[in-house]
């Protein structure tokens, strides 16, 4: 989940109550140093390879997950590293960052439960719930980061516990499931580093998590 608000600050989308800091006004992308783009590169190659990996598979809804990671990324690469500022470009990043984010997060869920063969249709309630986050996600953007969050809670837990098929001991499951949870509460806006530390550390955990991903839903499929 790339934000493209302020790569400064790694985040203009927190809520306050997940941070104390006060977010500096959104600089130009002009006057963001172009490396701020190669760790967006670096998502959008992971992400290319897993989804395509995963659709060999046919983990169908995993792959769009991967690719809405991907897609967010692009718009980063292309906008950092070609110093656009173009309003649209700014908007169509933020968007596919956070609303494609959640919907990607919600499709690696769905993905999961399919993926567990229990007797309870739990795929089916994740939809109905699924359905009015969504809504209230596209039309109140501040509730996009909390969503997020919530959901991805909800997976370390599922993939944690009810993933059976995955040959790996518990902790190693959640490790796997929640390294992003660390990366967005810590990493996000770590003050003990710099701004570009701290962006080019968010990236590359998120690049490894989508790997993590990947190897969570290949082994549960192969296990299957």
């Amino acid at each position: 989940m790339t934000d493209p608000g302020n790569p400064r600050t790694i985040s203009s989308a927190l809520p306050g109550c997940l941070t104390h800091r006060q977010v500096p006004p959104i600089p130009p992308s002009s006057f963001v140093p172009t490396h701020y783009a190669a760790s967006e590169m670096l998502i959008l190659l992971v992400a290319l390879w897993t989804a395509q990996a995963l659709w060999r598979h046919k983990i169908f809804y995993g792959a769009l997950g991967i690719v809405l990671f991907g897609t967010a990324a692009a718009f980063g690469a292309v906008r950092f590293g070609f110093g656009l500022d173009h309003e649209n470009l700014i908007t169509m990043h933020r968007f596919a960052s956070q609303f494609g984010g959640l919907i990607g997060l919600i499709l690696f869920t769905c993905q999961l439960m399919i993926g567990a063969n229990t007797e309870h249709k739990w795929h089916l309630w994740h939809a109905g719930i699924a359905g009015p986050a969504i809504l209230l996600a596209f039309f109140l953007p501040s509730t996009r980061v909390t969503l997020f969050l919530i959901w991805l809670l909800g997976f370390v837990v599922l993939c944690a516990t009810r993933t059976p098929q995955i040959a790996l001991r518990v902790p190693v499951k959640a490790t796997l499931a929640g390294v992003m949870l660390v990366n967005v509460l810590v990493l996000r806006q770590a003050s003990w580093l710099t701004p570009a530390e701290s962006w080019h550390a968010f990236h590359f955990v998120v690049a490894c998590w989508l790997l993590a991903i990947y190897t969570l839903l290949v082994a549960q499929r192969t296990q299957a």
